[in-house]
């Protein structure tokens, strides 16, 4: 959605190889990695992000129970098994210019504010699945469960207070914050005292390889566990 407008998406080529895709409505070429629109009669608007973890079927349903699930008895399915033709957007070589990791390193890719910061799986692992930061001057918490291979980040204040959070547990994943001591799930959720939701303010941040991000991101800080 758009200004209230629906759009239809459908992969349009590549650049730095990675892919990009046009709207069916006005032609309009869009980035896939943040949504914006770069060529078209929308060029410099951009898609609102929501957050599209990836994780297991058994996280998921844990944390969902009457989720839905993408059947291919859908009005949509010509766009999953119609041939598409991919063109190529820029004919250069991707961009693998940014030897600062190896290019297909996966990272948790964050931005607030115009500022941008990759997050290598790896270094999350090593801090323990979740690491307190500042970008662009915000204070974020971005969590990694290495089972489910579940990234994602979040603003880690909450009624006015900036919260601290850690792994509690030695051989799991147990999310707690240092100010309350509850627990909280890898989609930014606790259960107050009244049984009230909790939930955290999503930022925008998603899993991909590192010369995707980099090349669109060259400015982008990088974390590294000490």
């Amino acid at each position: 959605m758009l200004d209230g407008k629906r759009l239809t998406f459908e992969t349009f080529g590549l650049l730095d190889d990675v892919f990009r895709m046009k709207d069916r409505e006005t032609g309009t070429i869009w980035t896939h990695l943040d949504g914006k629109a770069i060529a078209g009669p929308l060029e410099g608007q951009r898609l609102t992000m929501i957050p599209l973890p990836q994780t297991t079927w058994g996280e998921w349903k844990t944390a969902y129970d009457d989720t839905l699930i993408l059947s291919s008895e859908t009005p949509f399915s010509d766009r999953y098994v119609r041939p598409v033709q991919i063109g190529v957007f820029n004919p250069r070589e991707a961009n693998y210019g940014d030897d600062r990791l190896p290019f297909n390193i996966l990272v948790v890719g964050v931005e607030i504010g115009g500022v941008f910061k990759g997050y290598p799986l790896f270094d999350l692992a090593l801090a323990g699945g979740v690491v307190n930061d500042a970008v662009g001057g915000m204070p974020i918490v971005v969590v990694y469960d290495q089972i489910a291979r579940t990234g994602l980040t979040y603003l880690r204040q909450h009624d006015g207070q900036i919260l601290e959070f850690y792994n509690a547990s030695d051989d799991g994943y147990e999310i707690r914050d240092r100010e309350t001591g509850l627990l909280w799930d890898i989609h930014g959720r606790k259960k107050a005292g009244s049984g009230e939701e909790v939930r955290l303010e999503f930022v925008p941040s998603f899993i991909t390889e590192w010369y995707g991000w980099s090349a669109y991101h060259p400015e982008s800080q990088l974390y590294l566990a000490e």
